[in-house]
């Protein structure tokens, strides 16, 4: 993925601010230790309504209050002053191109002792242009890595916390030195987790399955979207459960499904054709379905959308 120039002006200390004025200090105990959460945001530009769209921008929010909850982080606004900040940082911008929004709620304060209280709590909101896609949509071959998801006994996966991704930083570095293009995380146990950056879905049969929350992973707000598409559109049944490894390799269908990637078709596992090795017709389908959604070309789940610059169509 080659993200563009992030743009000039950003939220920082309650202000609009230029970027350059907006920088961490190296005391602060965020660069440390990660004491934070974050979030990412996409923002969908429709050349014919001439409006940008920001897909589940509440939503996304809604799971920065609960990872700053359970966290012990006070944000310093709520779900809705946020996403009308949100939509303002695009505004000054000028942004009329897809945009990825990268909210972090995060310990500033120069405290170098290892702790989550007593440390100033600072919101950012940045946005970059997206002109390329975070992965080949056209189809990924995968690996299951070395580097195992973390326990939610030892970090909160419910949280978004920005020290937990240095795992599958190492596992996606991991997965590209031997040729994939992607890993795929187990357990602590051995079953199915997560992708680096996005939750897994296959289909053997008829059904589909994915792994449930209590399997260590991040229970996504695109993994909820495909899941409900898949109900509505095929009336498939989509099971939340444990997903062995193996199922991984003898699976009819798979694919990737997050923020960043949406909806990323997975042909091949460990060398192993998933499938007939090509694309799953339901995978590309619900692709172009959620790309549809994601800038008002398709009327399904106009509640998913907030225009920007106020063109509210469908």
């Amino acid at each position: 993925m080659r993200f563009g120039t992030p743009y000039d002006e950003v939220y920082a200390e309650n202000a609009f601010v230029p970027e350059k004025e907006s920088r961490l200090s190296v005391l602060a105990n965020a660069v440390s230790y990660g004491t934070g959460t974050f979030e990412g945001i996409r923002a969908c530009w429709n050349p014919d309504h001439q409006e940008l769209y920001l897909l589940q921008a509440r939503a996304h929010y809604e799971r920065m209050a609960r990872s700053a909850r359970i966290l012990g982080l006070e944000p310093p606004h709520g779900p809705d002053q946020l996403v009308h900040l949100t939509a303002e940082l695009l505004r000054r911008n000028g942004v009329r191109a897809d945009a990825y929004v990268r909210p972090l709620l995060l310990q500033a304060g120069e405290q170098l002792a290892v702790r989550m209280h007593d440390c100033g709590t600072r919101l950012y909101l940045a946005a970059t242009p997206m002109p390329d896609d975070y992965i080949d949509r056209r189809g990924v071959r995968c690996t299951v890595s070395a580097w195992r998801r973390t326990a939610d006994a030892a970090v909160p996966n419910r949280a978004k916390v920005i020290g937990s991704y240095a795992g599958p930083a190492l596992a996606k570095t991991e997965a590209l030195r031997n040729g994939f293009d992607e890993a795929i995380m187990l357990t602590g146990d051995g079953y199915v987790a997560e992708a680096t950056t996005s939750n897994v879905l296959i289909r053997t049969g008829e059904r589909w399955a994915t792994p449930a929350a209590t399997d260590d992973i991040l229970a996504g707000i695109t993994r909820s979207q495909v899941m409900r598409l898949l109900r509505e559109h095929t009336g498939a049944v989509v099971e939340e459960r444990r997903v062995h490894r193996s199922e991984l390799y003898s699976c009819d269908e798979a694919l990737l499904c997050g923020t960043a990637v949406l909806v990323t078709p997975v042909v091949e596992v460990d060398g192993r054709p998933v499938g007939d090795g090509h694309p799953g017709e339901t995978t590309l389908a619900v692709q172009r379905l959620l790309q549809a959604i994601s800038r008002r070309e398709e009327a399904d789940h106009p509640e998913w959308t907030t225009p920007v610059y106020g063109a509210a169509r469908c």
